[in-house]
Formats: structure tokens, sequence, C-alpha cells
């Protein structure tokens, strides 16, 4: 789809606020956000979001999350994506599928990474570390945001 807006990258962690009513200031700004802000924006997940989100254990909810998601369209992981991925496993401690979701973001040429994960990847240290690693693989910077900079 060619398309002149941003392209901004969803990981998990945000279609799964949308229906969290354990944290429910969360969920009312990440719908907020969904139909306000994401509409500015060409909004990609990935097949590592769907496989996270078809993860979901409670089949009502891994249908509404399906169905929410279905419209966007989906980065498939590759060679290069796993190599950037390993990378920032070297330096930073944070999950495979975080490093993967930022790896992706970043080859498939997002400007935006959008995510709710405050300790593995919205955080100034992995921040700086990842746009660095990016820079040295010859890859641009990413902003790596939290819905509440958007």
């Amino acid at each position: 789809m060619a398309t002149s807006l941003p392209r901004s990258y969803l990981d998990t962690s945000i279609p799964s606020a949308y229906y969290n009513d354990r944290q429910r200031e969360r969920l009312l700004l990440t719908q907020h956000i969904w139909h306000e802000k994401l509409p500015n924006y060409h909004v990609v997940i990935s097949n590592i979001t769907q496989r996270e989100l078809h993860a979901t254990k409670n089949s009502q909810k891994r249908k509404k999350l399906e169905r929410l998601v279905h419209h966007f369209d989906i980065l498939i992981a590759d060679p290069a994506c796993a190599n950037l991925a390993d990378d920032y496993l070297r330096i930073l401690s944070m999950p495979k599928y975080d490093a993967w979701h930022i790896a992706m973001a970043t080859v498939f040429g997002c400007e935006k990474l959008l995510s709710w994960d405050f300790v593995h990847i919205v955080n100034d240290d992995n921040r700086q570390k990842i746009n660095e690693t990016n820079l040295q693989n010859g890859y641009p910077t990413i902003n790596i945001l939290s819905p509440l900079e958007l």
C-alpha cells in the first residue's frame, strides 16, 4: 500500500492494552490514540505481533485482538531482522521478541515504534543504545515512543 503518511510500527503491547481492563487508564488512552492519532500514520505490525496476539489464551479476547489489527500491513521477518535483533540482544537485556519488534521496525524503515514496554524498549538508555546500533549497522535511527509521547 503506497502512502505518504509516516510509517509507524506497533509492538504487541499496544493492541493488548486496547482491551486490558486491569489498567483502565492505559486502556482509555490506548483507545483514544487508536482512534484519534493512529489514523495519521501508516500503521504496520509484524508476524511477531500476530504470533504473540494469537497466543492469547482467552479465545474471545484473542479474536477481538486479531480483528483489531487485521487491516494493518504485516511485516514478515527476514535474515536482516534476525541479524539486527541479535545485535540488540548482545548489548541489551530484553526478551527476544522485543528485540525482533525493534529490528523489524528499523529494517522496514518505520519512523516510529510505539510500545507500552518501559522496561525493555521505551527508556532513554535503551533508545540510545538501539539507535547507536542502528547507525553502526547502516540503518537510520528510529523514534521509540510510548503512546504518552505520540
